[in-house]
């Protein structure tokens, strides 16, 4: 495999939404928000969408295709994206399913001073009874 991570360019991003539509439905890439792309020659094969607040990132929408999945692509995705984050702290909503995965890839269960952005997300995700947690990666400057 060739494997890429980079920045979407914007012009491709109705290729993405076809990706999405197949593979995570609920998941709809937005123009506004930044898109973190895994190609493998050139093939966008995954993606993760950022979106960059005051003091946070949050991260949402992280998908790869169906059948690419199982090949510990995104391990390396969530891994790639982790070194062009540009603040401390990256959170995300989970599905408790799926917090494993988060928590391998050194992402730790939130408890304390989670900013109102993201408290105000998990409010309105669950307000409905859906369960979600919520995990936070933090940025260690070497």
């Amino acid at each position: 495999m060739n494997l890429t991570v980079s920045h979407l360019d914007k012009l491709r991003l109705p290729l993405l939404h076809k990706l999405y539509k197949a593979n995570y439905p609920s998941g709809k890439p937005k123009g506004k928000e930044d898109i973190i792309a895994l190609e493998n020659n050139k093939i966008i094969i995954g993606a993760v969408r950022i979106k960059t607040y005051e003091d946070c990132h949050f991260l949402t929408g992280m998908m790869i295709i169906e059948e690419m999945r199982g090949k510990q692509l995104g391990n390396y995705l969530i891994n790639e994206t982790k070194k062009l984050l540009s603040l401390n702290h990256c959170y995300c909503l989970c599905d408790p399913q799926l917090t494993a995965f988060y928590l391998k890839n050194n992402f730790i269960l939130a408890k304390e001073s989670i900013p109102n952005v993201i408290t105000s997300k998990y409010e309105r995700y669950t307000h409905g009874g859906k369960k979600l947690d919520i995990l936070v990666y933090k940025k260690h400057n070497n």
